[in-house]
């Protein structure tokens, strides 16, 4: 399983992003290895290019922070991502959580529990 983080600095000690469309790093890691497969700054990219980066690594879900562009959320949501809260969290507490099942699902663009929409 492919997992795409959007990161505050380029390791897992480092925190993930408080917002999605604003992150300078994009981490994947291969939880099946416990490897990181690519470490890019993400500085120049839209929100929308970034979540069509994602897409195209062929990750299955995202660790991130609340989003601001619905159209990214949307990009994400409709290729049917696991969106995952890790804002305030280092990398490997965000992955240690989403093992244990215990890191927030982003339901919505709002970030509220409910479901809005088609996305699940």
């Amino acid at each position: 399983m492919k997992i795409a983080m959007t990161m505050d600095g380029n390791t897992l000690v480092s925190a993930v992003s408080s917002e999605f469309d604003t992150s300078p790093y994009l981490l994947v890691v291969h939880r099946s290895e416990n490897a990181i497969e690519a470490i890019e700054e993400i500085g120049d990219l839209t929100a929308e290019q970034l979540a069509q980066k994602i897409i195209d690594l062929n990750c299955e879900g995202i660790i991130t922070g609340n989003f601001k562009s619905q159209q990214s959320f949307d990009l994400l949501a409709d290729a049917c991502l696991t969106r995952f809260l890790g804002a305030s969290h280092s990398g490997w507490e965000a992955l240690e959580l989403m093992k244990q099942r215990t890191l927030p699902l982003i339901r919505n663009f709002e970030g509220t529990e409910g479901c809005s929409g088609e996305h699940h």
